[in-house]
C-alpha cells in the first residue's frame, strides 16, 4: 500500500540538513535577527563545541522562537525536531524535509519520532527540541513531559539550554499585534555526557525545571524594558483573561482603548509598556498577566471536579489532510459537524444524524487555543482542528477544562503541570 505523505515524512530515514538549504536557511534567520537586534551570550564557548553531537533544548514563549535560537546557536548541522501540525503545508513540506526535520505527535507516546531522534544521535548528529510542545500561553512555563529525560540519558552527549528573554512581550499570545522591544537569548551547558551518566531521570528532570523555568513578566520587573506596538499592550487581553478576579463572573472582561473593565462590577485594570498590571478604580488583584492566568486555572480545576462538570458549544471538527498539500483553509478534511461536548469521558461530536466521534479524556492532554479561533489537539497520532461557533474570549476555559481533565486521569502529568504552574 502506498504511504500518505504523513508517512511519507515520518518514516523517511532521517539525514543531515541539507547544506545549500541550510545556509541559505541560516543566513535569512540571522538577518532577521539583525533587524529585530536579537541579542545572544553564552556561559561557554560555543567554538569549542562546533562540530560536538549534542542536543539544544529551548523555551517557547514566542512563535519566533526558532527563529531566535536557531541564529544564536550557529549550527547548519542540526536536526530539529517540529509538531505534525507545522509540517503539512503547502511550500514548507518538502524544504523541511529536506533539512532533516523530524516529525512529532505533540503530547502523545511517539514511538517513530524516539526513534529518529535516537537515529540522528548514533550517527554523531544533533538535536534541536522545544520540550514544552507549544507556544506559552502566558509568557511562563508549559509543563515537560518526565520521559524527555530519558532521551537525555540515553543520549550521552552535551545538553545545552537556550533561555530566552523578550519574545512573549514582543508577540504575546492575545494578539497580533506585534511590539518592539529587546530579546535575548542566553545559552547554558546543562549537562555532560559524563554527568547524565552519574545521575538518575529523576535527579536530571529536577534539574532541568530549575534551569528550565522563565516568566517573562517576573523577570521585566527587573529589567525594566519597554514594548510598544501599534495598539496598547492591554489590547486583546480580553481573549484570555475570561474571570473577573473581583465580583468572579465569567466573560464580562472587555479591552477598550488602554483599559479591562467588568461589566458587572465595573472592576478595571491598565497596562504600560512594560506590561505592569495597573489599579484603575479598585485594588489590584493582580500584578501581571501571568498571576491571573494561573488564579483562572485554579478555579478550572475546581470546577472540573465537580459532579456534571461539560463543557458545550457547536462546531466543526477536522483532521489536517495528508493525501495532498494545500493551503489554509483547503488544508484540513471534516470529519465531522454539530454539538460538541468536553466533560470527564472526554470529547465529543454529535452529528445532526445521531451518529458521533469521540475522544477519551485520556488521549486528550490540550485542547490549545490559537488566534485563528480554533482549538487544535493530537489523539492517536492525528492532528484535529475544531472550528467553533463560539466567540474567541470563549475558547481558554476550554483549553483548561482539557488540561484539568485530562490531569485528572494522568498522575505523571498532573504531577509535572504542578511542577510549573504552582497548583497550591
Amino acid at each position: 500500500m502506498a504511504k500518505n505523505l504523513k508517512e511519507k515524512f515520518q518514516k523517511r530515514v532521517i539525514k543531515k540538513p541539507n547544506k545549500l538549504l541550510a545556509n541559505i536557511g541560516m543566513a535569512v534567520l540571522k538577518n532577521m535577527c539583525r533587524k529585530k537586534k536579537v541579542t545572544f551570550s553564552y556561559d561557554y564557548d560555543p567554538k569549542q563545541y562546533k562540530n560536538t553531537s549534542c542536543i539544544l533544548l529551548s523555551t517557547h514563549p514566542s512563535r519566533l522562537d526558532f527563529i531566535n535560537v536557531l541564529s544564536g546557536f550557529d549550527r547548519k548541522d542540526v536536526n530539529i525536531v517540529v509538531g505534525y501540525g507545522n509540517i503539512m503545508k503547502k511550500y514548507v513540506y518538502t524544504p523541511l524535509k529536506h533539512l532533516g526535520v523530524i516529525c512529532k505527535y505533540l503530547y502523545q507516546p511517539d514511538i517513530t519520532c524516539t526513534k529518529n531522534m535516537l537515529s540522528v544521535l548514533k550517527r554523531n548528529g544533533s538535536l534541536v527540541l522545544f520540550p514544552e510542545g507549544i507556544q506559552s500561553n502566558t509568557g511562563s512555563t508549559h509543563p515537560i513531559n518526565p520521559a524527555t529525560c530519558k532521551l537525555l540519558k540515553k543520549s550521552k552527549v552535551h545538553i545545552f539550554l537556550a533561555k530566552s528573554t523578550g519574545p512573549y512581550l514582543c508577540t504575546n499570545r492575545y494578539s497580533k499585534d506585534v511590539k518592539k522591544g529587546p530579546v535575548h537569548v542566553h545559552y547554558s551547558l546543562l549537562f555532560t555526557p559524563e554527568e547524565l551518566a552519574t545521575l538518575t531521570e529523576d535527579q536530571i528532570y529536577n534539574k532541568l525545571i530549575e534551569h528550565f523555568r522563565y516568566n517573562e513578566f517576573e523577570a521585566n520587573r527587573t529589567d525594566r524594558r519597554a514594548y510598544v506596538g501599534k495598539l496598547p499592550n492591554i489590547a486583546g487581553l480580553d481573549n484570555i483573561i475570561y474571570i473577573c478576579p473581583h465580583c468572579h463572573q465569567e466573560y464580562t472582561l472587555s479591552v477598550e482603548n488602554q483599559t479591562m473593565t467588568c461589566s458587572h462590577c465595573g472592576y478595571a485594570v491598565s497596562m504600560n509598556e512594560y506590561y505592569d498590571l495597573l489599579p484603575v478604580n479598585k485594588e489590584l488583584i493582580f500584578d501581571d498577566i501571568d498571576k491571573w492566568y494561573k488564579w483562572q486555572r485554579k478555579v478550572v480545576r475546581e470546577q472540573v471536579r465537580q459532579e456534571g462538570f461539560e463543557l458545550t458549544m457547536r462546531g466543526k471538527l477536522t483532521r489536517l489532510r495528508d493525501d495532498k498539500l494545500k493551503k489554509a483553509p483547503n488544508d484540513v478534511v471534516t470529519v465531522a459537524e454539530g454539538q460538541i461536548t468536553l466533560n470527564k469521558d472526554g470529547l465529543v461530536v454529535l452529528r445532526d444524524d445521531g451518529t458521533q466521534e469521540s475522544f477519551s479524556i485520556k488521549g486528550i492532554y490540550s485542547l490549545y487555543f490559537s488566534k485563528n479561533l480554533t482549538l487544535e489537539f493530537f489523539y492517536n497520532e492525528e492532528f484535529y482542528k475544531i472550528y467553533p461557533q463560539i466567540e474567541q474570549k470563549y475558547l481558554p476555559k476550554w483549553t483548561l477544562a482539557s488540561e484539568e481533565l485530562h490531569n485528572l486521569v494522568d498522575e505523571k502529568w498532573h504531577s509535572a503541570s504542578s511542577d510549573v504552574y504552582d497548583y497550591e
